[in-house]
């Protein structure tokens, strides 16, 4: 069961990122509702309003979250603070801009990005998000406590030396000043714990 997940994930990491936005695609069909509310949208960037309206897109029920396909060519596409720095359009935001994924997924796709523009993008969500986050789930199996992240790490649960094969893995696709050593992504939980807390 796990060995066909790993091995689906290995495919993965040996696509292009195009290749990989298709294939998931294929694999849960298109997105269902836009990220962000278009009115909402424009108010926000008119400083008519604080907050963004989201879409009803989620499938974190599922276990899925959604990745903006764009984010090869901007950053932080979901995050306000950049949309109003950047005046992102619209456009970005739209069912038809967006894929979903599990986090295993989604985390390839950050790498695969970063591999592609040399870590001019996806980079930033890899490092400070999406690989601390499945790092600490699954090599440690830290559970979430929330449902829905609940929900994401079953949807993507791969056993401990599954995972850390596969976070080796796709480590190897980020530029060289991204990378993590083998024994930063093998080392045992109190030797991490004690690292994170020294930084």
């Amino acid at each position: 069961m796990y060995d066909t997940k790993f091995e689906e994930y290995e495919m993965m990491i040996g696509n292009s990122y195009q290749e990989n936005v298709y294939y998931l695609l294929q694999k849960y069909g298109g997105v269902i509702d836009d990220y962000y509310r278009e009115k909402s949208y424009e108010r926000f960037l008119n400083n008519e309003i604080k907050h963004i309206t989201k879409g009803k897109y989620s499938r974190t029920n599922d276990g899925l979250v959604v990745h903006h396909i764009n984010e090869n060519k901007y950053l932080n596409l979901a995050d306000k603070d950049f949309i109003m720095a950047n005046k992102y359009p619209y456009e970005l935001q739209r069912k038809e801009q967006l894929v979903y994924c599990d986090l295993f997924e989604h985390l390839i796709l950050h790498a695969i990005i970063s591999n592609e523009t040399n870590g001019k993008f996806g980079a930033p969500g890899y490092c400070a998000y999406i690989f601390p986050m499945v790092f600490e789930w699954f090599s440690y199996e830290r559970l979430p406590q929330s449902q829905w992240k609940l929900n994401c790490y079953n949807k993507a649960y791969l056993p401990k030396d599954l995972t850390r094969k596969l976070l080796v893995k796709i480590d190897q696709l980020l530029p060289k000043q991204y990378q993590s050593s083998y024994e930063f992504l093998t080392m045992d939980e109190e030797d991490y714990y004690i690292l994170k807390a020294e930084e």
